[in-house]
């Protein structure tokens, strides 16, 4: 990446940068710190397939930027092709953590849930900590059980109150020598974070993070780095060099489209890794070697961000964003750019609303102000009659100097824009000039609007009319709820939504559900009769629509009202229990089940034990008289 400041950088090497695509010189081999030999495995004057490896995966930039190949010292093009990044994590094991929650109500806060596909943020597929034991911090570790090429982590907090603030990632191979591979980074707040570090080759991970108060992580993905491979033109009796390790240089580009690649395109390996003795560790000559900014001199290397690239040439100094990337390629970095992929390198935002005025869409119809042919005026058809590239709706048809989407009569000039009604249509144009009508109803098209229309013949129009449907010239409304008696259904209580549930002609507010005299908006207890309106503690709620004994049963309906008995569930229907089905529930019922109880049952008792008494006696009679 060039800094803005280039200006700075001396004359011979923006001499040699300009020409990069072209020929390499001896002077910009010395910006790259590493090269390997090409070994050719039967080339001859035609595309060879080269495989790169670790050592260059692990030092070049990730996107390739600073590969060059040379042909005896002269640049020559290249194809790069990069495989699909692989997602390792779900993959691998996590065999140590530095404290687990106990389990809490049945809930496994287990550390596998970070790496089990559950990205919801409910407790039961979330990892915590024991804060008691990782006050601060704490870690985990991965295996891969074998070495593999990684470059970032994604992590998924669920629950922004005790998440983490600062990370650290080792590597290694033992578990017992740990390489730091990112130094602890503080990094805002956020539901999902991605933490980048160079292409690092290890079996192990470690991840420490410092937390606040405790810490509860969701799920992780961890990404391999990309395998990559580069075609290019060789010639078996020339030497090829592969060149990299400048994370400042700019992507070249070639014109490729003469190579190609065959079922027997043949291959090229590379030689070991060698330093470049003509390497310049300090291009700058800020007295820096391990420069954060190497075309800048920038000899305190201020970093705001921590994340290794230098103030004077990073596209976005407060947030980390180590690759750079930049997708518009207006000098400011996606991690801080609130227009992604629009080019505004002055980040307007007129309605600070955190994205960029050029990528927000300030007339809300779904086409975003850079885009919009019409960026204030209300247009997703995006309508353009004449083809000059401005919307119709912020043309002038009429030419009273009003723009379409503020001229509020289209097609007639009004400059004065008077709308007497405020219905938003001006008057030389409304079809109904003091009656609020936007949206112009017409059914008998005869230029006069519905609702200056006289449909009931009373001499009086219909936005005036407070019973358009029935002749009423005298406009009495008694109640006044601007409804005329001819057409209220309670002409002498305010009820302008005319609500009349069943129907049956009379508003609600004036009817008698309960058929006890007293009107339903005047009565105590709607639900049952009770004319004598009874309200034992004047709370305004007739006795028979309390419910004494809370047992979820009105009074007006329950069996036992002294006593609580609440409806059961009996033969698919709630009921409350009446076993000797006497009207009085069982909770108040003493001589419930008896036999005594049961009217019908004790005269046929009655009734047979006469017939039997009288049988007996007719038997002695019998037995006597002989």
């Amino acid at each position: 990446m060039m800094s803005k400041n280039h200006m700075m950088v001396p004359f011979g090497l923006l001499f040699l940068l300009m020409f990069s695509g072209c020929l390499v010189l001896a002077y910009e081999t010395e910006l790259y710190p590493y090269y390997k030999d090409v070994i050719l495995e039967g080339a001859s004057d035609e595309p060879v397939l080269l495989q790169l490896d670790n050592d260059v995966l692990n030092s070049m930039n990730r996107d390739g930027s600073d590969l060059r190949i040379t042909e005896d010292g002269d640049e020559v093009p290249y194809k790069l092709i990069q495989t699909e990044v692989e997602e390792l994590a779900h993959d691998a094991l996590i065999t140590s953590v530095s404290s687990t929650r106990l389990p809490f109500r049945g809930i496994d806060f287990n550390v596998d849930s970070i790496i089990d596909g559950d990205y919801s943020t409910s407790e039961d597929s979330s990892f915590q900590i024991d804060h008691t034991i990782d006050a601060e911090s704490a870690w985990l570790i991965v295996d891969f059980d074998e070495p593999k090429l990684t470059d970032n982590i994604k992590i998924w907090s669920s629950d922004i109150e005790f998440t983490w603030t600062h990370i650290l990632i080792e590597g290694s191979n033992d578990l017992n020598e740990w390489i730091t591979i990112k130094k602890k980074t503080e990094y805002p707040i956020s539901a999902v974070r991605t933490v980048s570090y160079p292409p690092s080759d290890f079996r192990y991970l470690k991840v420490t993070f410092w937390h606040t108060q405790s810490l509860k992580i969701g799920e992780i993905e961890i990404y391999g780095a990309s395998a990559s491979e580069m075609i290019f033109y060789a010639k078996p009796s020339k030497k090829y060099v592969l060149y990299y390790g400048n994370k400042y240089a700019d992507k070249p580009k070639y014109d490729v489209s003469s190579l190609y690649t065959t079922a027997s395109t043949p291959g090229a390996t590379l030689s070991i890794q060698k330093n470049n003795p003509a390497f310049t560790s300090d291009v700058d000559s800020d007295g820096v070697i391990d420069d954060n900014c190497p075309f800048v001199s920038n000899p305190d290397q201020p970093d705001s961000d921590n994340d290794g690239v230098g103030d004077f040439c990073d596209n976005c100094v407060h947030a980390a964003n180590v690759n750079q990337k930049d997708s518009d390629n207006d000098g400011v970095g996606d991690v801080c750019d609130n227009c992604l992929y629009n080019y505004n390198p002055d980040q307007l935002d007129k309605d600070i609303d955190g994205v960029g005025y050029v990528c927000d869409d300030m007339d809300n119809d779904g086409i975003i102000n850079s885009r919009d042919n019409c960026v204030e005026g209300h247009n997703p058809n995006q309508l353009d009659e004449d083809n000059n590239g401005i919307g119709d709706v912020c043309e002038d048809f009429d030419g009273d100097g009003i723009i379409s989407y503020e001229d509020n009569c289209l097609n007639k000039p009004n400059p004065d824009q008077k709308d007497s009604d405020d219905d938003n249509i001006g008057d030389v144009c409304d079809n109904c000039v003091l009656g609020y009508n936007p949206e112009q109803s017409d059914i008998d098209e005869n230029g006069v609007g519905d609702i200056c229309e006289d449909d009931d013949g009373d001499s009086i129009v219909n936005y005036m009319d407070n019973c358009k449907d029935m002749a009423n010239p005298d406009q009495k409304d008694a109640d006044g709820d601007t409804l005329g008696d001819a057409c209220d259904n309670c002409p002498h209580m305010k009820n302008k939504d005319q609500v009349d549930k069943n129907r049956d002609g009379i508003g609600d507010i004036c009817g008698d559900a309960d058929n006890d005299g007293i009107i339903d908006s005047r009565d105590n207890c709607d639900l049952f009769s009770n004319p004598d309106q009874n309200d034992q503690n004047n709370n305004g709620v007739g006795d028979l629509c309390e419910d004494n004994d809370n047992d979820g049963v009105l009074n007006g309906e329950d069996n036992c009202p002294g006593k609580r008995n609440p409806k059961i569930r009996l033969n698919g229907d709630f009921v409350q229990q009446d076993s000797d089905g006497d009207g009085i529930g069982d909770a108040c019922d003493e001589k419930d089940d008896r036999l005594t109880e049961n009217k019908s049952l004790v005269w046929v008792v009655m009734v047979v034990m006469i017939v039997i008494m009288s049988g007996l006696a007719y038997r002695l009679y019998k037995k006597t008289s002989k």
